[in-house]
């Protein structure tokens, strides 16, 4: 088993083509590279170099040799790099499963920026229902998940989080003047919103009746995004997440706060007891500086 070590001094004599040459390259001492090729050549069974005047001339065999070691050194040097790739969370894979309400446009913002700084990362992204998102999850099919669904914590690690809902308009709605919105300038008026036995829904249906509003729905759809595109093109109003409202932005309707806060939770999740590599460590990093914008 030849040293590293070994296979270094033997290049470096190679290249200076003397013993002094080789430690300044290598800073070693001289009576160290003498000791490292002597180490190799009696290893390999051969000689290496014969010394004509103050230089090392290689042998054949040593020729012959050399190019086989500045690959391998090369290739050491390619394991050295990628290693570090890693350490930094600059090389690897991500797997990510989430729910169309991020997966659509927010996601996709929040990878194309991570990959920006860590271009040697492979990024694979689908939008999946919540229920399937923690079915991948669980079973280790993916490195991420975001989810609105129960999980199981016993398969399951998870973060919970949360976002304020804001209310969006048509962009010439009577309401788009005002900051903003409350039940009561809401009631009676034909919403757009998740369909009827969604505990969402419910959750508002009893925000509503608490504020001695009338929730009167008009449009039930599951997706937020749906919910923006009925309302932009006039059918209502709705209360949707922050994230799928800024996307909307500019396309014909309006978001102010609403109030009493109403919040929409979801969580991150990962497979229990798997570790996360530093990249998946890096991207929630990233994910979680993005969200701040929308607190």
């Amino acid at each position: 088993m030849f040293k590293v070590r070994q296979l270094e001094a033997f290049h470096a004599v190679m290249v200076a083509g003397t013993v002094t040459g080789a430690a300044v390259r290598l800073g070693l001492s001289q009576p160290a590279i003498s000791t490292l090729i002597a180490g190799l050549e009696s290893d390999l069974g051969f000689g290496l170099f014969v010394r004509e005047k103050s230089r090392l001339q290689p042998t054949e065999e040593a020729k012959y040799l050399h190019g086989a070691v500045v690959g391998a050194l090369q290739g050491l040097d390619g394991i050295a790099q990628l290693a570090a790739d890693i350490r930094d969370a600059k090389a690897g894979s991500l797997r990510i499963a989430a729910l169309p309400m991020l997966a659509l446009e927010f996601l996709p913002r929040v990878a194309a920026h991570f990959l920006r700084d860590y271009p040697g990362v492979n990024v694979t992204l689908q939008a999946r229902s919540s229920p399937t998102v923690v079915t991948l999850v669980t079973t280790q099919q993916f490195d991420i998940g975001f989810s609105e669904t129960a999980y199981d914590p016993g398969w399951v690690d998870a973060e919970k989080l949360r976002l304020r809902c804001v209310c969006v308009l048509p962009a010439q709605h009577p309401l788009a003047g005002k900051d903003v919105i409350r039940p009561a300038d809401l009631s009676g008026l034909p919403i757009v919103t998740a369909p009827r036995d969604h505990i969402r829904t419910q959750r508002l249906q009893e925000l509503f009746a608490e504020n001695g509003a009338t929730l009167s729905i008009k449009v039930e759809t599951p997706l937020f995004a749906s919910m923006c595109a009925f309302v932009a093109e006039g059918v209502g109003y709705s209360i949707v997440d922050p994230v799928t409202a800024h996307d909307f932005s500019g396309r014909g309707l309006v978001a102010r706060r609403f109030e009493p806060a109403f919040f929409n939770d979801f969580a991150m999740l990962f497979p229990a007891g798997k570790p996360r590599s530093l990249v998946t460590q890096a991207f929630v990093r990233r994910v979680a500086e993005f969200l701040k914008d929308y607190d």
